[in-house]
């Protein structure tokens, strides 16, 4: 990935009808084992099956990613067996390992916990799979944190992978954890690049706002479902202004519909668009397809830098301008700053999220809680 620029995977359920990697330069491609399990059919994706099913060449990269986040919102621990299992029967070209991504409202004893089991589950799963480690192709999932954590997890993967992904972001993204909840994501971000030697993948958080700013931190690669979820509320990406209502349907959260002179940079983004696509006002209004295809089109441009965007939205231009800063920093003064934000305040937990979080140490986690993350791995 380094020196080829900055490689967008999109992310994608496997019984997907569009299918934008057969008409536009897409590097790859990604589905969860979550989505592999609840479908049932495991063995019709056995050795090629899955490449077959999504009609990818092999220009193309397969990944495979967990799906640690979905089993987390159901309660569920499928434990490195199962994904082992789908990992050794599926030809895909990377594997993220099993993970168990922290809540920014979880207490540092869960967090340490969860950090824990998801460094001892990659150390299972290398076991299981040595010609996948060897040949670099499983990946480990690094999480927010600093000391003692951060030390353990940098420990035990610089050994064992040459390539290493970021998880648990996405809330942070979304400014759901707390104050300065985008800086806390920003500053993990900028830390790992300065610590991790290797090629870096950001889980989940390539979206049109964020892709600029992983291409200034020097990430290589990242993944978004954005382009289908957005479609499928009725939205297009617009650069700059973020997402935009075009359908019919009833405007449920977020801005509404384009105005000034956001309208003519969309007409001139479709005439663009429309040279790949052949697509045209009254399709995205009216079709999921249509908007998904156009929304992919335009991560591919933004990707590729083919429209002049840096993250021009005010909040995230202001991110932009302060990773600039950030990253002339050393490492140790990153991490203090990071702290320092951190723990100015706790964020109190809403009571679904709190839920989701009883149900996963219930199924998930140990009866006990040992507060050191060295002690949680030997536990």
């Amino acid at each position: 990935m380094a020196g080829n620029g900055f490689k967008l995977i999109l992310g994608t359920p496997i019984e997907t009808t569009i299918y934008p990697w057969r008409i536009l330069p897409i590097r790859g491609v990604m589905v969860n084992a979550y989505s592999i399990l609840k479908s049932r059919k495991l063995s019709s994706m056995r050795g090629r099956g899955l490449r077959k099913l999504l009609g990818l060449t092999d220009d193309v990269e397969l990944w495979l990613d967990s799906g640690g986040y979905q089993f987390l919102r159901e309660g569920i621990d499928p434990g490195a067996y199962r994904i082992a299992k789908i990992y050794r029967e599926i030809d895909a070209d990377y594997y993220v390992s099993l993970d168990y991504p922290p809540s920014p409202r979880d207490s540092d004893d869960i967090r340490a916990l969860k950090i824990a089991k998801t460094v001892s589950t990659f150390m299972t799963l290398k076991s299981m799979l040595r010609g996948k480690v060897e040949e670099g192709r499983l990946i480990p999932v690094f999480h927010l944190a600093i000391g003692e954590s951060l030390r353990i997890q940098l420990v035990e993967y610089t050994s064992n992978a040459c390539i290493a992904a970021v998880g648990g972001l996405i809330p942070y993204f979304m400014q759901r954890a707390g104050k300065f909840s985008r800086l806390k994501a920003l500053l993990f971000l900028i830390l790992m690049r300065k610590l991790w030697r290797g090629k870096l993948h950001a889980l989940g958080i390539a979206s049109a706002a964020v892709i600029p700013l992983l291409k200034l931190i020097g990430v290589d690669s990242g993944d978004t479902q954005t382009w289908r979820h957005k479609a499928g509320y009725g939205k297009i990406i617009i650069p700059g202004a973020g997402e935009r209502h075009i359908s019919k349907q009833q405007v449920r959260f977020g801005p509404a519909k384009l105005k000034g002179e956001e309208i003519k940079i969309y007409h001139a983004l479709l005439e663009k668009a429309s040279k790949h696509l052949n697509l045209t006002h009254e399709m995205l209004v009216e079709s999921f397809e249509a908007r998904a295809l156009f929304n992919a089109w335009m991560l591919v441009e933004v990707a590729n830098n083919r429209l002049g965007y840096n993250g021009a939205s005010r909040p995230f231009a202001r991110l932009y301008e302060l990773a600039k800063h950030y990253m002339k920093l050393e490492e140790a003064e990153i991490e203090e700053e990071l702290r320092r934000i951190l723990y100015e305040g706790v964020v109190a937990g809403r009571r679904e999220e709190k839920t989701v979080r009883v149900e996963f140490e219930a199924n998930v986690l140990p009866t006990t809680e040992p507060t050191s993350i060295r002690a949680a791995i030997d536990y």
